[in-house]
């Protein structure tokens, strides 16, 4: 038993039944048990994050709606896409040559969550980069009607994309590669680099400008706002550049190599391995922002505690972080007062506390 694919490196080739499992074990076993896990777990999260913010007063929000609308969308992922991965991989492309159209319908709904997905964290840090770096036109961008309208809007996108297929610009059906239902990345070479840019490097552009103008706002009123303590200071920035460096390095680990991948493979010449191991890669994120909020934003760990109980899980981890920074409070934490902080003027006349940090971003 091999623990490779190098027998079938051309994508004209297909898997029959257990054949990926039989033929490369050493491959296929860790990917299916990963997949799993992303799929139990993601699901777990994305409900708990949905329940989190319907029945937290706290988190009715504006910037909440783009939080709800992407565990939405990562929920098709964890609770579809990822079984019926699980199941190209173990039954083949004949399981889904069985079901004319299945397979297609399962592939479209995936690039419509996906856009969703991604432009939806970018909505999210495009609101707190209006939040606080441009706080006097954050009420008239921000409202609850336009929020879902620009949920909207990700929504069309990705049907947009779709339906470009029925145009007889690209489509969607199995990979023979990754060995799942996604968009056809050979079929319009053209359609694949758009699809590259708008999937992903618009929202890594977008979320990279909105959380480098956040520190350097931060952390430049920091330093015009007189403290006790230099040692705080830097503390608080490099709490600051902690958080954000964790949900924006986390979102692009996962998409860029995915990115990369679909356009330099121009020839379909890469190995199985670099297109099965990327693909499930990416399709990781949905299942990691849950864990995201829990460890960076305070209001969301104190919610999941109150309903799913996770400081048993986690709690030591959490207590053990909070030791190591109980000098200062610039972890993340929130007091209870602060919880009910709201902006009532621009943010460069307000002294902006290392406590509420987690508030501003998140």
């Amino acid at each position: 038993m091999n623990s490779t694919l190098g027998n079938l490196t051309n994508s004209d080739d297909s898997f029959d039944r257990y054949q990926f499992v039989n033929e490369a074990p050493g491959v296929a076993i860790p990917i299916l048990i990963t997949l799993a896990l992303a799929a139990l777990f993601g699901t777990f999260g994305n409900v708990l994050i949905l329940i989190t913010i319907f029945t937290t007063e706290k988190l009715h929000r504006l910037e909440c709606i783009f939080m709800a609308n992407l565990a939405i969308s990562d929920m098709y992922v964890t609770t579809l896409a990822d079984p019926l991965s699980i199941v190209g991989k173990l039954e083949g492309e004949e399981f889904f040559d069985k079901l004319p159209g299945f397979c297609q319908i399962i592939a479209f709904g995936c690039t419509i969550a996906c856009v969703n997905s991604l432009g939806s964290i970018a909505l999210l840090s495009f609101n707190r980069y209006i939040y606080i770096c441009q706080n006097k036109f954050y009420c008239k961008i921000f409202k609850k009607k336009t929020c879902i309208l620009m949920c909207c809007c990700l929504y069309s996108v990705g049907l947009l994309l779709v339906l470009l297929n029925f145009a007889g610009i690209g489509d969607h059906s199995f990979d023979r590669k990754s060995l799942e239902c996604i968009w056809d990345r050979m079929e319009t070479y053209p359609y694949t680099v758009v699809f590259s840019v708008t999937l992903v490097w618009v929202p890594v552009v977008v979320v990279g400008f909105s959380y480098l103008s956040i520190f350097l706002k931060v952390h430049g009123s920091r330093k015009k706002t007189k403290t006790a303590s230099s040692r705080r200071t830097s503390s608080y920035s490099i709490g600051l550049a902690k958080t954000l460096c964790i949900i924006y390095v986390i979102f692009a680990a996962c998409w860029i190599p995915y990115a990369l991948l679909i356009v330099l493979d121009r020839d379909d010449s890469f190995p199985h391995e670099v297109h099965l191991y990327i693909t499930v890669w990416a399709h990781l994120h949905p299942s990691i922002n849950w864990l995201v909020y829990y460890f960076t934003n305070t209001k969301f760990e104190a919610a999941f505690n109150r309903i799913a109980h996770l400081d048993v899980c986690f709690g030591r981890c959490k207590n053990s972080n909070r030791e190591g920074n109980e000098s200062s409070t610039t972890s993340g934490g929130l007091s209870t007062s602060e919880t009910n902080t709201t902006f009532k003027k621009p943010l460069s006349s307000i002294e902006i506390s290392g406590n509420r940090m987690n508030d501003y971003t998140i």
